[in-house]
């Protein structure tokens, strides 16, 4: 009788991407053709500095990214990425500039291909990834999709262009009167006038 013993993660075909545990840092990049055929699943985090691009729309780069990536071939043996996005950053106010936390949260459909020419078989549900290399960088992908899930503009919940607008009055009404005591730039102009 031949008995057949299988080890954790020795298998070239069954790899393990990650521990399942929710503060484990995602890998930077997968086999972009193995990881589809072991139908894999990561989740994990990756700090918001991570990511360059998406960190200047911030207002800083404080905080992490939780993801949950998976992995599959199709019916048409097409490769395909789901995934899900979530993260608090900071940006600045549209309206007063002042700093304020928003929740981004998104979830994608990938159909990851070889080359430009594929684009007219990308099925309609799905947004189309080119990766010409033998390994897919998930941050590239993960940055991507937290820029397109940026809102346009930023901005307080409540009125906070009038509540800055009442601290500037309240804050000048001490120069005021220094302001009327200034002389009048045109008042030489007036005066040439009037003598004519």
């Amino acid at each position: 009788m031949s008995l057949n013993a299988y080890f954790f993660d020795r298998s070239a075909l069954y790899a393990y991407y990650c521990a399942p545990m929710a503060d484990t840092l995602i890998p930077e990049y997968v086999d972009a053709k193995k990881i589809f055929a072991q139908q894999a699943v990561i989740s994990g985090n990756l700090p918001v500095a991570k990511f360059a691009r998406f960190s200047e729309l911030l207002a800083n780069s404080s905080g992490t990214v939780a993801v949950s990536l998976a992995f599959e071939l199709d019916g048409g043996h097409r490769r395909v990425m789901s995934g899900k996005i979530s993260t608090e950053v900071q940006v600045l106010c549209q309206r007063c500039l002042e700093v304020i936390a928003i929740t981004l949260e998104d979830s994608f459909k990938l159909a990851v291909i070889d080359s430009e020419s594929l684009l007219d078989k990308v099925p309609a549900d799905r947004e189309p990834w080119i990766c010409t290399e033998p390994k897919l960088i998930l941050a590239d992908v993960l940055e991507e999709q937290l820029i397109l899930c940026m809102p346009i503009v930023s901005y307080h919940d409540y009125d906070c262009l009038q509540a800055s607008d009442t601290m500037k009055h309240n804050g000048s009404s001490d120069d005021e009167p220094g302001e009327q005591g200034k002389p009048n730039p045109f008042a030489i102009l007036q005066s040439l006038k009037d003598s004519k």
